[in-house]
């Protein structure tokens, strides 16, 4: 009988130790958690097209819990020259900088992270000629990576960038709207 009851004890003990252990990794993964990478692309790319005041301070405050929810420099210093420019009204280009600093800085965490460089590349540098190597080799890629995905709306969205041939005035809506398709 008393071998009973300390087998019970020792199994109890077990049971007790095993709980306390997974609740301490769950504890551990819930307060480091990932770093909010999409959030942060897909909040951007809602800033770029938000046009009320009311939003554009919701999406700009949820940002900046974004960036420092990240917890990197990169991002951080990217995020601080784009608040410079937000009251004015940013260029695009300061919009698609802060996407691809945050891709860059989190590039391991982020499967589609290549593609969304390269689309980026195709973005910065269509118009100049002095970039056509790195831009003819973005857009190949691209193109490569986006047919690889088998993804209809990503390339039909792509299709349209790629035959607005970088004049159409939609050029960095589509952009954006390709971003976003990716990140979702």
């Amino acid at each position: 009988m008393s071998v009973q009851r300390g087998f019970g004890s020792i199994i109890a003990a077990i049971i007790g130790i095993v709980i306390l252990a997974v609740t301490v990794v769950i504890i551990v993964k819930v307060m480091t958690g990932e770093p909010p990478i999409k959030a942060i692309i897909y909040k951007t790319s809602e800033l770029r097209r938000a046009t009320a005041p009311l939003e554009r301070a919701n999406l700009i405050t949820d940002l900046d819990d974004l960036v420092v929810e990240a917890n990197n420099d990169d991002v951080k210093e990217q995020w601080d020259r784009m608040t410079q420019c937000l009251a004015a009204g940013c260029p695009d280009e300061a919009y698609l900088d802060m996407i691809l600093v945050t891709v860059a800085a989190f590039e391991q965490d982020i499967p589609e992270s290549a593609l969304l460089i390269n689309i980026i590349a195709t973005a910065k540098y269509w118009d100049k000629p002095e970039n056509l190597l790195d831009f003819s080799k973005a857009l190949s890629i691209a193109n490569e990576q986006i047919q690889s995905l088998d993804n209809r709306k990503i390339e039909k969205i792509w299709t349209q960038i790629v035959e607005c041939n970088g004049v159409c005035p939609e050029k960095n809506s589509l952009y954006f709207e390709l971003i976003g398709a990716i990140v979702q």
